[in-house]
Protein backbone atom coordinates (compact mmCIF):
# COMPACT_ATOMS: atom_id res chain seq x y z
CA UNK A 1 0.00 0.00 0.00
CA UNK A 2 0.86 3.34 -0.37
CA UNK A 3 0.22 4.66 3.26
CA UNK A 4 3.86 4.75 4.40
CA UNK A 5 4.52 7.58 2.09
CA UNK A 6 1.45 9.47 2.35
CA UNK A 7 2.38 9.85 5.92
CA UNK A 8 6.00 10.58 5.60
CA UNK A 9 4.38 13.98 3.79
CA UNK A 10 2.52 14.70 6.80
CA UNK A 11 5.00 15.72 9.28
CA UNK A 12 7.12 18.29 6.92
CA UNK A 13 3.26 20.11 6.48
CA UNK A 14 2.09 20.33 10.08
CA UNK A 15 5.79 21.59 11.75
CA UNK A 16 6.55 24.02 8.67
CA UNK A 17 6.40 27.51 9.58
CA UNK A 18 4.04 28.28 6.22
CA UNK A 19 1.72 25.20 7.59
CA UNK A 20 -0.76 27.75 7.71
CA UNK A 21 -1.62 28.24 4.22
CA UNK A 22 -1.92 24.59 3.65
CA UNK A 23 -4.19 22.42 3.89
CA UNK A 24 -4.19 18.66 2.38
CA UNK A 25 -6.93 15.48 2.75
CA UNK A 26 -5.94 12.10 2.37
CA UNK A 27 -8.67 9.96 1.16
CA UNK A 28 -8.76 5.93 0.65
CA UNK A 29 -11.42 4.98 -1.06
CA UNK A 30 -12.74 0.72 -1.04
CA UNK A 31 -15.05 1.28 -4.64
CA UNK A 32 -16.85 -1.98 -4.41
CA UNK A 33 -18.68 -1.59 -7.93
CA UNK A 34 -15.21 -2.07 -9.20
CA UNK A 35 -13.16 -3.99 -6.32
CA UNK A 36 -10.90 -1.90 -6.18
CA UNK A 37 -9.45 0.48 -3.69
CA UNK A 38 -8.21 4.43 -4.75
CA UNK A 39 -6.32 7.16 -3.10
CA UNK A 40 -6.70 10.53 -3.44
CA UNK A 41 -5.20 13.96 -1.71
CA UNK A 42 -7.14 17.19 -1.88
CA UNK A 43 -4.13 19.41 -1.86
CA UNK A 44 -4.86 23.28 -0.88
CA UNK A 45 -2.34 26.37 -0.27
CA UNK A 46 -3.81 29.60 -0.11
CA UNK A 47 -0.66 31.74 -0.98
CA UNK A 48 -0.98 31.18 -4.96
CA UNK A 49 1.69 31.75 -6.82
CA UNK A 50 2.35 34.90 -9.65
CA UNK A 51 2.18 32.47 -12.71
CA UNK A 52 -1.21 30.76 -11.79
CA UNK A 53 -0.40 27.30 -14.04
CA UNK A 54 2.58 26.62 -11.85
CA UNK A 55 2.38 24.75 -8.64
CA UNK A 56 3.82 26.74 -5.80
CA UNK A 57 7.54 26.43 -5.15
CA UNK A 58 5.88 24.61 -1.34
CA UNK A 59 4.75 22.19 -3.43
CA UNK A 60 7.53 21.17 -5.90
CA UNK A 61 10.17 21.10 -3.29
CA UNK A 62 7.85 19.15 -0.66
CA UNK A 63 7.58 15.09 -0.69
CA UNK A 64 3.95 15.52 -2.64
CA UNK A 65 6.12 16.20 -5.45
CA UNK A 66 7.41 13.05 -5.73
CA UNK A 67 3.99 10.89 -5.51
CA UNK A 68 3.11 9.24 -8.37
CA UNK A 69 -0.51 10.17 -9.66
CA UNK A 70 -2.71 8.98 -12.36
CA UNK A 71 -5.03 11.86 -12.74
CA UNK A 72 -4.89 15.40 -11.26
CA UNK A 73 -7.21 18.75 -11.23
CA UNK A 74 -4.09 21.31 -9.52
CA UNK A 75 -5.06 24.63 -10.40
CA UNK A 76 -5.93 28.01 -8.96
CA UNK A 77 -9.61 28.49 -8.35
CA UNK A 78 -11.92 30.21 -5.88
CA UNK A 79 -13.49 28.92 -3.13
CA UNK A 80 -16.32 28.39 -4.04
CA UNK A 81 -15.01 26.43 -7.56
CA UNK A 82 -12.99 23.85 -5.70
CA UNK A 83 -16.11 22.81 -3.08
CA UNK A 84 -18.35 22.61 -6.40
CA UNK A 85 -15.77 20.33 -7.74
CA UNK A 86 -15.94 18.37 -4.24
CA UNK A 87 -19.35 18.44 -4.29
CA UNK A 88 -19.42 16.62 -7.87
CA UNK A 89 -18.12 13.57 -6.24
CA UNK A 90 -21.50 13.39 -3.94
CA UNK A 91 -24.42 13.13 -6.37
CA UNK A 92 -28.20 13.52 -5.54
CA UNK A 93 -30.31 10.35 -4.62
CA UNK A 94 -27.41 8.60 -2.97
CA UNK A 95 -27.29 7.03 0.98
CA UNK A 96 -25.07 8.66 2.80
CA UNK A 97 -23.06 8.46 6.42
CA UNK A 98 -20.59 10.32 8.15
CA UNK A 99 -18.35 9.87 11.36
CA UNK A 100 -15.40 11.36 12.68
CA UNK A 101 -13.01 11.25 15.39
CA UNK A 102 -9.94 12.81 16.57
CA UNK A 103 -6.28 11.78 16.91
CA UNK A 104 -2.83 13.08 18.00
CA UNK A 105 -0.42 13.00 14.76
CA UNK A 106 1.28 9.94 15.53
CA UNK A 107 2.42 7.84 12.51
CA UNK A 108 1.23 4.03 14.75
CA UNK A 109 -2.31 5.39 15.60
CA UNK A 110 -2.51 6.40 12.12
CA UNK A 111 -1.42 3.59 10.81
CA UNK A 112 -3.80 1.32 12.76
CA UNK A 113 -6.61 3.39 11.85
CA UNK A 114 -5.62 2.80 8.15
CA UNK A 115 -5.71 -1.19 9.22
CA UNK A 116 -9.10 -1.27 10.49
CA UNK A 117 -10.33 0.54 7.38
CA UNK A 118 -8.22 -2.54 5.79
CA UNK A 119 -9.96 -4.83 8.17
CA UNK A 120 -13.62 -3.28 7.26
CA UNK A 121 -13.43 -3.57 3.80
CA UNK A 122 -12.73 -7.60 4.32
CA UNK A 123 -16.12 -7.27 6.06
CA UNK A 124 -17.73 -5.23 3.34
CA UNK A 125 -16.48 -8.00 0.55
CA UNK A 126 -18.55 -10.35 1.90
CA UNK A 127 -21.97 -8.47 1.86
CA UNK A 128 -23.54 -7.50 -1.71
CA UNK A 129 -24.37 -3.39 -0.79
CA UNK A 130 -24.78 -1.96 -4.18
CA UNK A 131 -22.66 0.88 -5.53
CA UNK A 132 -21.15 1.42 -2.51
CA UNK A 133 -18.03 3.89 -1.87
CA UNK A 134 -16.61 3.67 1.53
CA UNK A 135 -14.07 6.40 2.76
CA UNK A 136 -11.33 6.73 4.82
CA UNK A 137 -9.92 10.31 5.33
CA UNK A 138 -7.13 12.06 6.58
CA UNK A 139 -7.59 15.44 7.40
CA UNK A 140 -4.34 17.54 9.48
CA UNK A 141 -5.64 20.18 11.84
CA UNK A 142 -3.04 22.58 12.98
CA UNK A 143 -3.52 24.22 16.94
CA UNK A 144 -2.46 27.55 14.87
CA UNK A 145 -5.18 27.43 12.79
CA UNK A 146 -7.33 27.55 16.21
CA UNK A 147 -5.90 31.16 17.31
CA UNK A 148 -6.73 32.72 13.48
CA UNK A 149 -9.09 35.66 13.63
CA UNK A 150 -11.44 35.42 16.47
CA UNK A 151 -9.83 32.86 18.98
CA UNK A 152 -12.19 33.06 21.78
CA UNK A 153 -14.14 30.25 20.41
CA UNK A 154 -16.10 27.27 22.87
CA UNK A 155 -14.86 24.19 20.63
CA UNK A 156 -13.10 23.24 23.62
CA UNK A 157 -9.38 23.50 21.17
CA UNK A 158 -7.42 26.71 23.15
CA UNK A 159 -5.23 24.39 25.33
CA UNK A 160 -4.33 22.07 22.23
CA UNK A 161 -0.60 22.49 21.53
CA UNK A 162 0.34 20.13 19.13
CA UNK A 163 -1.13 18.82 15.63
CA UNK A 164 -4.07 16.77 15.49
CA UNK A 165 -5.67 14.41 12.80
CA UNK A 166 -9.10 14.24 12.52
CA UNK A 167 -10.03 11.04 11.14
CA UNK A 168 -13.39 10.37 9.16
CA UNK A 169 -15.23 8.06 7.24
CA UNK A 170 -17.71 9.30 4.44
CA UNK A 171 -19.75 6.36 2.49
CA UNK A 172 -22.75 6.63 0.21
CA UNK A 173 -24.38 3.46 -1.67
CA UNK A 174 -27.41 2.75 -3.03
CA UNK A 175 -30.56 1.51 -1.56
CA UNK A 176 -32.11 2.20 1.92
CA UNK A 177 -32.06 -2.06 2.61
CA UNK A 178 -28.11 -1.33 3.38
CA UNK A 179 -28.76 1.61 5.66
CA UNK A 180 -28.30 0.21 8.87
CA UNK A 181 -25.40 -2.49 7.77
CA UNK A 182 -22.91 0.28 6.45
CA UNK A 183 -24.37 2.56 9.47
CA UNK A 184 -22.93 -0.05 11.90
CA UNK A 185 -19.81 -1.56 10.12
CA UNK A 186 -18.93 2.36 9.88
CA UNK A 187 -19.47 2.90 13.71
CA UNK A 188 -17.65 -0.36 14.74
CA UNK A 189 -14.31 1.00 12.52
CA UNK A 190 -14.47 4.42 14.63
CA UNK A 191 -14.58 2.98 18.19
CA UNK A 192 -11.90 0.21 16.99
CA UNK A 193 -9.60 3.06 16.41
CA UNK A 194 -10.75 5.25 19.41
CA UNK A 195 -9.64 2.05 21.58
CA UNK A 196 -6.01 1.75 20.01
CA UNK A 197 -5.72 5.60 20.25
CA UNK A 198 -6.57 5.63 24.37
CA UNK A 199 -4.55 2.86 24.86
CA UNK A 200 -1.74 4.52 23.11
CA UNK A 201 -2.38 7.95 24.78
CA UNK A 202 -2.74 9.37 21.25
CA UNK A 203 -6.90 9.97 21.59
CA UNK A 204 -8.45 13.87 21.73
CA UNK A 205 -11.67 14.36 22.85
CA UNK A 206 -12.71 16.96 19.88
CA UNK A 207 -15.56 15.59 16.81
CA UNK A 208 -15.71 17.33 14.06
CA UNK A 209 -19.57 19.00 14.03
CA UNK A 210 -19.77 18.47 10.56
CA UNK A 211 -18.49 14.86 10.11
CA UNK A 212 -20.32 13.69 13.29
CA UNK A 213 -23.03 10.62 12.54
CA UNK A 214 -25.83 10.29 14.41
CA UNK A 215 -24.98 8.60 17.70
CA UNK A 216 -21.86 10.79 18.42
CA UNK A 217 -21.76 13.73 20.89
CA UNK A 218 -19.80 16.31 19.12
CA UNK A 219 -20.44 19.12 22.06
CA UNK A 220 -18.76 16.69 24.80
CA UNK A 221 -15.53 17.38 23.14
CA UNK A 222 -16.24 21.23 23.59
CA UNK A 223 -15.48 20.68 27.69
CA UNK A 224 -17.56 21.14 30.49
CA UNK A 225 -16.79 24.86 30.77
CA UNK A 226 -17.54 25.41 27.04
CA UNK A 227 -20.73 23.61 27.53
CA UNK A 228 -22.00 25.30 30.50
CA UNK A 229 -21.33 28.56 28.65
CA UNK A 230 -23.59 27.55 25.71
CA UNK A 231 -26.55 26.48 27.42
CA UNK A 232 -26.65 29.56 29.73
CA UNK A 233 -26.69 31.42 26.39
CA UNK A 234 -29.19 29.25 25.09
CA UNK A 235 -31.47 30.04 28.36
CA UNK A 236 -30.78 33.25 28.06
CA UNK A 237 -32.10 34.12 24.72
CA UNK A 238 -34.19 31.09 24.03
CA UNK A 239 -35.70 30.44 27.34
CA UNK A 240 -38.32 28.41 25.61
CA UNK A 241 -36.05 26.15 23.95
CA UNK A 242 -38.05 26.92 20.69
CA UNK A 243 -34.85 25.99 18.94
CA UNK A 244 -34.48 22.83 20.75
CA UNK A 245 -37.74 21.47 20.26
CA UNK A 246 -38.60 23.24 16.60
CA UNK A 247 -36.18 22.70 14.32
CA UNK A 248 -35.14 18.87 13.16
CA UNK A 249 -32.35 17.37 12.54
CA UNK A 250 -28.37 18.62 13.50
CA UNK A 251 -27.28 18.23 17.37
CA UNK A 252 -29.26 19.99 20.48
CA UNK A 253 -27.86 21.15 23.32
CA UNK A 254 -30.52 19.48 25.34
CA UNK A 255 -33.11 20.94 27.10
CA UNK A 256 -32.34 18.60 30.47
CA UNK A 257 -29.04 19.78 30.90
CA UNK A 258 -27.77 16.35 28.35
CA UNK A 259 -26.45 17.23 24.71
CA UNK A 260 -28.51 14.96 22.44
CA UNK A 261 -28.11 14.03 18.70
CA UNK A 262 -30.86 14.02 16.26
CA UNK A 263 -30.00 11.93 12.58
CA UNK A 264 -29.29 14.76 10.54
CA UNK A 265 -25.92 12.81 8.62
CA UNK A 266 -27.61 9.84 7.81
CA UNK A 267 -30.47 10.98 4.94
CA UNK A 268 -32.11 9.28 2.26
CA UNK A 269 -31.92 10.46 -0.95
CA UNK A 270 -32.28 14.03 -1.84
Amino acid sequence: MLLGPLLAVIDPFLYSPIGSFYQGFRKFSYVRQLGIQAISVNLAYTNPPENENKWPIYWKTSPFAKLWRFWSTCKTQTLTDATDEMNGLNPPGRRQVFANTTIKNDAATLAAAHAAYQNTITSLRRVNVKDLVWTLVFQPFLPEWVRKGDSDTPLGLLDTHEPLVIVSFTANWAEERDDEFVKMITRRTIEEINTFATANGTDHRYRYFNYCSEWQRPFDGYGEENLAFLREVSGKFDPEGFFQRGCTGGFKLGIDGESKGVGKKTRGPV
